[in-house]
């Protein structure tokens, strides 16, 4: 399979930890445009450093620059060289979505949203606010439409925004397919580590931070190595909603052998990512009285069980699965075309 894989230029976890997937299962067939210089090996400096959480997990140098033919890609989609076109992200690549719409059908492309809005292009207020954007092509009738953060309230027509949840809920878009952050297989341990402390330095959680002496609710480590030390040290990482449902967090705790603990999980919608977590691996709790009520309760053998499962939580999610389960879903809607 050839593939052309749109890219913006900054971070982006989903598109990029996507690209790492297809890289990995199609190497030089899977073409990135342009470079996406942020996870190659050989990220020059000045553009590495600028990188949000300083880069760990996914911008740690994950792709060697092998030779890639980016050359003539205006002419390749005009040819319909490319079996699988894919817009990185929808919000960052429209324009590419618009210059190359003619040539764009459901049975060559698929767009990728990984914005923390649930609002998917282009109804959110980005365009509709202005009319200058009002005449863009729509993405949602013949494409598939991979949306993260994806709840009742995401719909591509304006006019349904007012209507009940449990009408919405009943005329869901039909092209639309879940999708979530993922980790390279790499990144996830292949050893359960010794455990030291309750919690790590980092907890997100303000109120639990707040509870935990030496913990910080801001950044704390300056290198990935420190970063993962510390979560392995831990019995326990702590993580919740923030701008959205997913974070690269998640995966990062549960890939070091370490139990997710998650305020407030049963609030998220089934459709928005992350996937698969439940209280068989995860402690969900939703304030710190409870989840200090929770952790005491736990007895070596449930706790152990608690880290099994969530270790196996984050293989099942891996950038390399989450290509594999897109290329299947685009197959599958190929099919019926």
């Amino acid at each position: 399979m050839k593939i052309l894989f749109f890219t913006g230029p900054g971070e982006d976890y989903l598109a990029d930890s996507m690209l790492h997937g297809l890289r990995s299962l199609y190497g030089k067939d899977c073409v990135d445009y342009p470079k996406c210089d942020i996870l190659y090996k050989n990220c020059p400096s000045v553009i590495a450093k600028q990188v949000r959480g300083n880069g760990f997990t996914l911008y740690s140098g994950l792709l060697d620059d092998i030779e890639i033919d980016r050359y003539g890609i205006d002419q390749k989609i005009k040819e319909n060289y490319f079996d699988l076109i894919i817009i990185g992200s929808i919000w960052k690549q429209y324009g590419y979505f618009t210059q190359y719409r003619p040539w764009l059908t459901g049975r060559n492309t698929i767009i990728l949203d990984g914005a923390d809005t649930t609002q998917p292009y282009p109804a959110a207020g980005l365009w509709w606010r202005r009319p200058y954007y009002w005449s863009l092509p729509a993405a949602h009738k013949k494409f598939l439409y991979f949306k993260r953060e994806w709840t009742p309230n995401t719909h591509f027509k304006l006019w349904m925004r007012p209507l009940p949840v449990r009408i919405k809920q009943l005329l869901q878009p039909k092209n639309l397919r879940r999708i979530s952050f993922s980790i390279p297989e790499e990144k996830i341990i292949t050893q359960l580590p010794e455990k030291k402390k309750d919690f790590p330095k980092h907890i997100v959680d303000k109120e639990v931070s707040l509870g935990v002496e030496g913990s910080t609710n801001s950044y704390a480590f300056n290198s990935e190595f420190e970063y993962y030390q510390d979560i392995q040290l831990s019995n326990y990482g702590i993580t919740t909603k923030r701008s959205g449902w997913d974070c690269l967090r998640h995966y990062e705790i549960a890939a070091n052998g370490t139990v997710l603990c998650f305020k407030n999980l049963h609030s998220k919608p089934d459709t928005c990512a992350p996937h698969g977590l439940n209280e068989t691996n995860t402690i969900v709790y939703n304030s710190l009285s409870e989840l200090k009520q929770k952790v005491e309760k736990l007895s070596t053998s449930d706790y152990l069980t608690y880290q099994h499962n969530t270790l196996i939580w984050a293989r099942n999610h891996t950038t390399i699965k989450q290509a594999e389960k897109v290329i299947n879903e685009f197959e599958a809607f190929k099919a019926k075309l």
